[in-house]
């Protein structure tokens, strides 16, 4: 993996769907399923909508190997066009 990093999404969704989403999309990296949104819950990602169940926000989290959050991607689904030029950027920038 590019950068001296590791890539991996995490949905709600199960397993199954995440592997089918990543096969459909051509992903070079895997969806860890959060079904019950625990680990969307503990990064405040979590959207609660009545009736629909829990879905989780679309963000970027770069952590280092020691395990500290370095830095976080908001609001991805607006910059999806330069999404991936900030985050390699920012991937750069923490590794001089």
């Amino acid at each position: 993996i590019a950068l001296n990093s590791q890539i991996f999404g995490v949905s709600v969704d199960n397993v199954e769907k995440n592997a089918q989403f990543c096969q459909e999309e051509q992903l070079g990296y895997y969806m860890l399923s959060d079904l019950g949104g625990n680990v969307s819950k503990l990064y405040g990602t979590a959207l609660s909508v009545p009736g629909f169940g829990t879905f989780s926000n679309r963000q970027t989290y770069i952590i280092d190997p020691k395990g500290e959050l370095k830095w976080v991607f908001t609001d991805v689904e607006s910059h999806v066009g330069r999404h991936s030029r900030e985050v390699l950027d920012k991937l750069k920038e923490l590794q001089e």
